[in-house]
This record gives structure tokens, sequence and C-alpha cells, in this order.
């Protein structure tokens, strides 16, 4: 992975905790899941650039 794939998984990974640790003290579940798909996509937008310059290399 390169520097700046381990530094979206790592934020990706620090704002769900922070999601999950709200959902847990306020007891609404909204909150973590509404923070699912933004990091999804975030997470899917970083790794699908590794694949299409894996792809375009000869």
């Amino acid at each position: 992975m390169k520097k700046y794939q381990k530094r979206s998984v790592y934020i990706s990974i620090v704002a769900l905790a922070f999601f999950l640790v709200l959902t847990l003290i306020t007891h609404q579940w909204g909150f973590f899941l509404w923070s699912l798909l933004p990091v999804f996509m975030v997470l899917m937008t970083t790794f699908s650039t590794k694949i299409d310059n894996k792809n375009n290399v000869n």
C-alpha cells in the first residue's frame, strides 16, 4: 500500500471508531449507520486508483 492509502485507511478507522463511540453513548444508531457509506466510498476510491494504475502498467 502506498503512503496515502495507509493514511486513508487509518483516518477511516478513526472516523468509524468515533461514530461507534458516539452511537454507544447516545444509543442512536443513525450516527454510525450514516457514517458507513461515506467511509466505504472513500476507501473504494482510494483502492480503485491502485487497481487502475496496476492495469495500465505495460
